[in-house]
Formats: C-alpha cells, sequence, structure tokens
C-alpha cells in the first residue's frame, strides 16, 4: 500500500524495513503469548480503519449466499482480522514455536496418507486458511523432507528475513524467482507444499469455487500428475487452544487428457478446500479480490491489508 504519493517507492521500502526490523526485534525479546497478542490487536485496528473491510464482506456474500445475515457475516469478518493479524504475527517466532513438543498442542490427523504413500515424491497443497505457516516446521518433525513454495514478497528484505525464520524452524524454501527445475526435482524425491487458493498471475485454468467460475493456477496439479506422485491436502486449523493438522489424499475420475486431468484434480482441490472454509468461515482469508477478473465483481475500494 502506498504510504504517499509524495513518497517514492525506494523510500517507502526503506521505512517498511526500518519498521520491519523494529517490531522483529521487539517480537523477539517478548514471551510468544505477548506477540500473538499484539498480532490480535492489530487485526482489530485493521478492521477500526476498515482495511479491506468491504472486500472481505463482498467475498462472504457472493460465497454465502443468504446462509448468514449481515450481522452474522460481520461477526465472522471480525474474527477473521483477529485471527489473521495473529496469525500473520506468528511466523515472527515461529522458529521458537517450533520448539514446543507437537503432542502438547497439535493433533495430527491423516498421517497414514503421508506414511503409506507409493513414492517418496509428493506435492502438498494447502489454502490460505487457518494456520498454514505451521507447515515449516510439522513437516520437518514428523520425518518428512519438504520444500515449501513460497512466492515472492514485494519488500526484498522482509521477504529474505521471513524465509530465514522458516528455515530456522526446519523448512527449505523455494521463492519465484529460484529454479524451478529443482523444485520439479524435489516433487519426486521429497514433498513440495504450495498455497494454492489464489488468483494466478498467468496461465489460470477455470474451475468452481463457491458456485462461481473462478480461476485457479494448475501448478500444484501439474506438478503431481508430471512427476505421477500424490497430489494431497494439508490444512492446520485452531480449535479451541490446540492446532489440528489434516492430510487428506485428493482423489479424483481420469479423463483420457492431461489438460482435462490438471483442471479436475484441481477442482477436486478446491471442493475440499470449500468444505472446510464453510466450517471454519472466520479462518479463511477473505481479504484478497479473488474474484477480480469476473465482469459481474467490483471492487471499489483500493487499501490493502497486512
Amino acid at each position: 500500500m502506498r504510504i504517499s504519493k509524495k513518497i517514492s517507492y525506494d523510500s517507502q521500502f526503506r521505512i517498511e524495513q526500518i519498521l520491519f526490523k523494529s517490531f522483529y526485534y521487539f517480537c523477539r525479546l517478548v514471551p510468544t503469548g505477548v506477540v500473538l497478542g499484539i498480532g490480535s490487536l492489530i487485526g482489530r485496528l485493521a478492521w477500526r480503519l476498515k482495511a479491506r473491510k468491504d472486500t472481505a464482506l463482498k467475498n462472504m456474500k457472493l460465497s454465502f449466499k443468504d446462509r448468514y445475515s449481515k450481522e452474522e457475516l460481520e461477526d465472522i469478518a471480525f474474527r477473521c482480522y483477529r485471527h489473521f493479524g495473529r496469525e500473520m504475527i506468528r511466523i515472527l517466532v515461529l522458529d521458537r514455536e517450533a520448539r514446543r513438543p507437537l503432542e502438547k498442542w497439535i493433533d495430527i490427523e491423516g498421517l497414514e496418507i503421508l506414511r503409506n504413500r507409493e513414492k517418496p515424491g509428493g506435492v502438498l497443497v494447502s489454502g490460505h486458511l487457518g494456520c498454514w505457516e505451521i507447515a515449516n516446521f510439522v513437516m520437518p518433525k514428523i520425518g518428512e523432507d519438504v520444500t515449501v513454495f513460497t512466492g515472492k514478497h514485494s519488500n526484498k528484505v522482509a521477504d529474505r528475513w521471513l524465509n530465514e525464520i522458516r528455515k530456522r524452524a526446519g523448512t527449505k524454501t523455494s521463492g519465484s524467482g529460484d529454479d524451478r527445475t529443482e523444485l520439479f526435482k524435489q516433487t519426486k524425491v521429497g514433498l513440495v507444499a504450495i498455497v494454492g487458493d489464489q488468483a494466478p498471475p498467468r496461465a489460470p485454468i477455470q474451475i468452481q469455487f463457491f458456485g462461481r467460475p473462478t480461476e485457479a493456477a494448475q501448478g500444484p496439479a501439474l506438478l503431481s500428475l508430471l512427476n505421477d506422485v500424490d497430489l494431497i491436502y494439508f490444512s492446520c486449523m485452531k480449535v479451541g487452544d490446540r492446532m489440528k493438522v489434516r492430510f487428506q489424499k485428493i482423489e479424483f475420475e481420469k479423463a483420457s487428457s492431461r489438460k482435462e486431468n490438471v483442471q479436475r484434480l484441481t477442482q477436486a482441490y478446491f471442493n475440499i478446500l470449500q468444505a472446510e472454509i464453510e466450517q471454519y468461515p472466520e479462518q479463511y482469508l477473505w481479504m484478497h479480490k479473488r474474484w477480480k477478473k469476473s465482469k459481474d465483481v467490483s471492487y471499489d475500494e483500493t487499501d490493502t491489508l497486512f
């Protein structure tokens, strides 16, 4: 988000770097509970400032239609802001969280899906739902070799620091600017984790998501099909005081063409994701402009969140 048109992008990045570093060092000095509490307060502040509030409410209205009243949607959205304020800040102490014994706060469902897969490789796919960053240390702790595709942050310093935290938590990372050949090879010998529910910048395919035609990335399904390895849905939901990690192998009816198989496998993934969003609507990132390319959807406000 531009601070002011009078400030250059270069100056803004320098300001962001100073703020990020200052906040990072502060978070390293205080207990994790304090850090997460501050994150929740940041979410509350973003809600009060109406940062993408209209976008969040519009997306929920499009998705749920008349399932919830206006007051119920606003309550879900408010809890969503608190949740993501907390989870976006959690990454700053992710390596510290990784030192906690899993059995103390994390339940795992479907571990046999990973243990019993026929080939060592595979693709883990998730959405901007729940606490997906926790995958960065859960996977190594259960003995899996995983590379997390992190995409690209506009601020290079923040991007580098965040990836260093993920690495200290035990995970290898691969950004959008890294060699895709290595990522392709990794899919054959270990797991590649991708959060794949946002609109792709290029080469999209179309699926149905909450009853609407939606552009989706074909990367996760294509990696799985080209390497003949499992595509496995991964999620981490906050349930009370504990985290619930779940793995589910994605099944689909195969067609005669690769193009159709990519579409069907991607649709199968989005069906599972949608079902979990419906169960935990307050833990989905409603603030991104998911249907901005749809002709019947208009996002008027321009400010951003996080």
